[in-house]
């Protein structure tokens, strides 16, 4: 570490003269030395490391101002009603022996021999980061005053805590210093200077409470009395400047600052001071304590606790100082040497940042990179799961009598005739209706492709994040994600139209020739010839668009129709074994009851698109129908129920029961719905 203060950092610098200056510091250099480490830290807002300095905290008008400008031996700070303090000030005090005392701002390379323009300087400087309504900011100002009269010191002057907001500033004021100041002071290298004026109430003290609460043993607060010669007459703060009020480890110190009076009049410090020291020695209550208060004694006693901490800090400090710079001086390897590097070599760089996050991506593809979260399908496993079970189980509730009514298809059948008489079953009523049930596919696939797009996008994003090698050049690596979003975007309309194709490609044509097809043919033509002979609804479709004569209307079902085609006990299969049922057929259906007492069926079998045999049953007595359900969408399996009679003439009544209930009355979208999915997905299940 450099022992001049003037000196900065240099992170090739040589560690042996480091250390063995290190060694040899006098005391005198210490606080100097941390001032360099807390500008350097300054830009990063908060400090990687918990450097030693001492905070003033206290309530406004508590006096804060004043006794930093008896500290420095100047006028330097902005003044006036509410909130004068807005920003942070680290004030570096570095006593030099210059011919004159002069300031520095981190910000303004130049020195400033006036402190009137520091005064001004400070002012817009404030209004320029938190604004000129009074509004505060955590961004610091730091200062350097240069003097032969003053002692190695820093301080940290903070906003004076309120409580009521005045003029445009926000509501919440009172909570954001608070925050400012508890963010502060809650370090535990950080000394807390506690300002309370001695004419008000100690427990009410502002300074005293906050530090209380992140320090409530009092190990590492000052606390500083001001305003002693405006208390009321026949009171004193001697009990307090004791410790035996509140006590705290290092004490109090009591001041006596210029009052208004002497500010508006000029009072020079130099004569401020001397009326100091006049006041402890001369008033009774306090010239016992003379010698250990006011503003020299304060000064010296702040640059004593603070040397002392800071070299109780420095091990520490030194440690982690050496991790930085041998961590910053591996990545600066890693960027290799500017001043050497050729075009040549500076392109190999880039081509090796690229490659890596190329091979990143291709690992985590291929499952060999773990998610940090392991209770969600991540990367590759999560795009199977959407290709396999989300698309899937989309498709799944895909319903024929969601898109189709028996009203629909009657209307597409008479469409498709025109003005002819319908003698016979039109192939274009059955393509059109397939085409609109092959349309239903839409949505699914594109919302596949996008969730797809997503997952690719999130992975990218992570890919991208890993990759410290490109990650080291912010443009480069803004420009590889612009490049991957570009190409994904692409590749993701480019797949939606492929998608959109292939759907295209089957509603263009109805291959009805496919031998699948054939099994089914027959009933697909009964479906629709029982709608052939479906008369139009009230208020439906027509066969004109405008109506001569009214419609009849729809004669209703009379009782017989109605009632269940056949009624009678039998077995049912349930999970291999034989339970004892009551059954009823009736239209399109049938209804399986326990009793025959049941009004309500514990299950509903729709008839339709169904098929019908007679098998032995396992145990070589028992007459098995076979009922086999139609499948409701591509990925569904096929369900089987076994009706159990006592004998095969039994069994063979009811069948023709099942079939005249299955025949009978008009056909549903459902049955459409099947067997265009049956027949789809014996064509390759694109």
């Amino acid at each position: 570490l450099p022992a001049n203060p003037t000196t900065a950092f240099s992170i090739r610098g040589d560690r042996g003269l480091a250390e063995k200056r290190r060694r040899t510091m006098p005391l005198n250099e210490l606080i100097p030395m941390v001032n360099q480490l807390q500008e350097a830290f300054a830009p990063l807002g908060i400090p990687p490391i918990d450097l030693p300095q001492i905070a003033v905290v206290g309530s406004q008008s508590s006096g804060k101002s004043s006794v930093l400008e008896s500290l420095v031996g100047y006028d330097f700070l902005p003044r006036g009603t509410g909130i004068c303090t807005r920003r942070p000030l680290v004030l570096q005090l570095l006593n030099e022996n210059v011919d004159q005392d002069y300031a520095q701002f981190a910000h303004i390379s130049r020195r400033i021999y006036s402190f009137d323009d520091v005064k001004k300087t400070i002012q817009a400087e404030t209004d320029r980061v938190a604004g000129n309504t009074k509004g505060v900011s955590p961004d610091p100002i730091i200062l350097r005053v240069h003097s032969k009269n003053v002692v190695n010191l820093t301080l940290v002057d903070l906003p004076g805590l309120t409580k009521v907001p005045v003029g445009d500033q926000p509501q919440n004021i009172s909570d954001v210093i608070r925050s400012m100041v508890l963010d502060i002071i809650s370090r535990p290298n950080c000394i807390i200077l506690a300002v309370t004026p001695a004419n008000g109430d100690l427990a009410n003290s502002d300074g005293l409470q906050i530090a209380r609460e992140v320090d409530p043993q009092g190990q590492r607060t000052i606390g500083v009395l001001t305003k002693l010669d405006l208390m009321d007459a026949g009171t004193d703060a001697r009990e307090i400047l004791e410790g035996k009020v509140y006590p705290l480890y290092h004490g109090y110190v009591a001041v006596v600052n210029r009052s208004q009076k002497d500010i508006d009049t000029s009072k020079s410090m130099k004569s401020a001071l001397m009326a100091e020291k006049e006041f402890f020695a001369t008033n009774s209550n306090y010239s016992h304590l003379a010698q250990r208060q006011g503003t020299l004694y304060l000064s010296k006693k702040l640059n004593s606790i603070l040397e002392d901490h800071i070299r109780s800090c420095m091990p520490d400090i030194s440690h982690r100082v050496k991790v930085m710079l041998r961590d910053a001086q591996s990545e600066l390897v890693q960027y290799g040497d500017d001043d050497t590097a050729t075009e040549q070599q500076q392109r190999a760089i880039v081509l090796n940042s690229i490659t890596r996050f190329c091979q990143n991506f291709r690992e985590y593809m291929q499952g060999n990179c773990r998610h940090k979260d392991q209770s969600i399908l991540y990367g590759p496993a999560r795009l199977r799961h959407i290709f396999t079970v989300e698309f899937r189980q989309h498709v799944n509730t895909l319903e024929s009598r969601d898109a189709l009514s028996d009203e629909d298809i009657h209307t597409v059948r008479r469409n498709a005739v025109g003005v002819h008489a319908d003698l016979f079953v039109p192939n274009a009523a059955f393509e059109t209706l397939v085409k609109q049930l092959i349309l239903q596919l839409e949505e699914p696939a594109a919302a596949c492709v996008r969730t797809v797009s997503e997952e690719l996008k999130q992975l990218l994003r992570d890919v991208l994040e890993i990759s410290k090698e490109i990650g080291r050049f912010e443009e480069l690596r803004e420009r590889v994600w612009r490049e991957c979003m570009s190409l994904l975007s692409e590749r993701t309309r480019a797949t939606g139209e492929f998608v959109q194709n292939i759907i295209n490609m089957e509603v263009a044509y109805i291959n009805t020739d496919n031998p699948e097809f054939e099994k089914i043919r027959t009933g697909v033509y009964r479906l629709m010839a029982a709608h052939q002979s479906m008369p139009p609804k009230e208020g439906g479709a027509s066969d004109s668009t405008h109506n001569i004569t009214p419609s009849k209307p729809t004669p209703s079902k009379s009782q017989d129709e109605s009632s269940s085609l056949r009624e009678g006990p039998a077995g049912v299969l349930v999970r291999d074994q034989w339970k004892p049922h009551y059954i009823r057929v009736s239209t399109k259906q049938l209804d399986v009851c326990v009793t025959k007492q049941d009004t309500a069926p514990i299950r509903h079998v729709p008839l339709e698109g169904c098929s019908f045999k007679v098998v032995d049953g396992d145990d070589g007595k028992t007459n098995c129908i076979e009922i086999s359900l139609p499948r409701r969408s591509f990925f569904a399996t096929s369900e089987t129920v076994s009706l159990g009679f006592s004998s095969a003439d039994e069994a063979r009544s009811w069948i023709t029961a099942l079939n005249k209930a299955r025949d009978s009355g008009g056909g549903g979208g459902g049955g459409v719905f099947f067997f265009f999915f049956f027949f789809f997905k014996n064509r390759g299940g694109k």
